[in-house]
């Protein structure tokens, strides 16, 4: 059943449109085997993903800080349990540089190019104002009516003061968009929060966690995208 009244749809940035799967955590343990660390990989990817539900925990972020400030964070943090002295600067920067390596899916250049032809497209991140995956989208020359990150509202998602900024950027109403995203926190959650339909982008077959809002649909790849809406 194809969706009706649709007029704009808004995706997530991050392991939607742009993949950077193992970053940075494949990263970190390399600067740590420079430093002279002899890692155990299996405690190295249980502090690594502890440290990450810790810093990246969107709804306990208060004051807010940038993602960058997140990051280098949860890598002081490595770099203290291991007792290595590096410049944290300096690799943050090197991280962030790395970053803009990522490569946009497969499946997105078509379905961004049929839509952008037919609907409002609004790009909506937990990202800072120089995130280097939104900007290998913007250098990839497609269009977009809207771009709002956590950053220029200092909030991140699952807020839904940030899908209030992208529905009054485009000038569409709640029923009038869909969100299409992969986290069940800030874009299932978060678009459930705002009154708004979503589309979780399960592209790993993992399974949803009881404790969060079904979404309205759900899709492996963002090519059955198509199938969801008139093109």
């Amino acid at each position: 059943m194809k969706l009706k009244n649709l007029k704009g749809i808004i995706f997530d940035v991050h392991r939607t449109l742009v993949d950077d799967s193992g970053f940075p955590r494949d990263k970190i343990w390399r600067l740590l085997k420079q430093s002279g660390v002899k890692l155990d990989m299996s405690k190295y990817y249980r502090l690594y993903d502890n440290l990450t539900k810790k810093y990246f925990n969107w709804q306990a972020i208060n004051p807010f800080i940038s993602i960058r400030e997140i990051h280098r964070r949860r890598l002081n943090s490595i770099y203290q349990h291991y007792s290595v002295n590096r410049n944290i600067e300096q690799d943050v920067n090197y991280l962030w540089q790395k970053m803009a390596t990522s490569k946009i899916y497969p499946d997105v250049p078509e379905v961004l190019n049929i839509i952008s032809n037919r609907y409002k497209v609004a790009l909506l991140s937990n990202a800072d104002h120089d995130d280097p995956l939104i900007q290998i989208l913007v250098n990839s020359e497609f269009s977009f009516d809207a771009i709002v990150t956590s950053h220029q509202l200092e909030l991140y998602k699952p807020s839904p003061e940030l899908f209030y900024c992208v529905l009054d950027k485009i000038n569409l109403n709640k029923n009038e968009v869909i969100m299409v995203g992969d986290s069940p926190i800030s874009d299932i959650s978060g678009a459930k929060n705002a009154g708004i339909k979503i589309i979780w982008l399960n592209r790993n077959g993992v399974q949803l966690g009881s404790h969060f809002p079904e979404p309205d649909y759900q899709i492996s790849n963002l090519t059955q995208l198509l199938d969801l809406i008139e093109t």
